[in-house]
């Protein structure tokens, strides 16, 4: 599916299966058609979160705690992933207030939802993900995608997750609450296995928590080449 209009130049494509990826080389233009719904479904700020918001809302919002002049949001992301059904839930929530990314999110999610093998007996949940030029990126959103979508993935990482030690496990947390990401277990064991796996270890210079980079990068080239 090719995306090309005054907001968007890009295209979606079946990464792995049940993982789509959206291909945007341009890095504004990426992160307003993703910025919505990612905070939707994982927004750090209660008032943003799984709610209903204006554009004008969360602009305030993020500026205001990220404590920064301006609206920063587009070159403080690159990389996006939302799982099929919060995708749904968006479109739900904001459809009184669609703007020109929500109808183009809708008709990717139209194409993702009614591709090919999409409508077996149950239908199988899938994932999104988006990116531009850079492979780690890429990467690093693919694990999310299999760990969403592959169950054997998922369980393989928990198991890795659960033998970092208590105080590296915490220090790792605190990088990504810093980052921006919101302090929920489900998320955090989800950006540390992407994370670790993929070498985007920003601010995890420490020693103590490179050892573990190893054993999860493994299990990523095991699953995805």
């Amino acid at each position: 599916m090719k995306i090309k209009n005054e907001y968007v130049d890009g295209k979606v494509v079946e990464i792995a299966p049940n993982i789509y990826g959206v291909s945007i080389k341009n890095l504004y233009e990426r992160a307003m058609l993703f910025c919505r719904y990612q905070e939707f479904y994982e927004s750090p700020y209660q008032e943003i979160r799984g709610k209903f918001f204006t554009w004008e809302k969360f602009m305030m919002v993020y500026k205001s705690k990220m404590k920064k002049n301006i609206f920063t949001y587009p070159i403080d992301w690159g990389g996006f992933n939302i799982p099929s059904n919060i995708i749904k839930k968006g479109l739900d929530a904001f459809g009184k207030d669609k703007g020109p990314y929500d109808e183009i999110m809708n008709d990717i999610w139209y194409h993702c939802e009614n591709y090919p093998l999409r409508f077996e007996k149950p239908r199988c949940k899938w994932y999104l993900i988006g990116y531009g030029d850079d492979i780690r990126t890429l990467r690093h959103e693919v694990a999310h995608g299999l760990y969403y979508t592959n169950k054997k993935y998922k369980s393989e990482m928990d198991l890795l997750t659960s033998k970092i030690k208590k105080k590296h496990y915490n220090q790792i947390k605190k990088v990504l609450v810093g980052m921006g990401y919101v302090n929920d277990k489900k998320i955090i064991d989800d950006e540390v296995q992407a994370y670790l796996s993929t070498g985007l270890i920003r601010g995890f210079d420490d020693e103590d928590i490179k050892k573990y980079k190893s054993d999860f990068e493994s299990v990523l080239k095991t699953y995805y080449k």
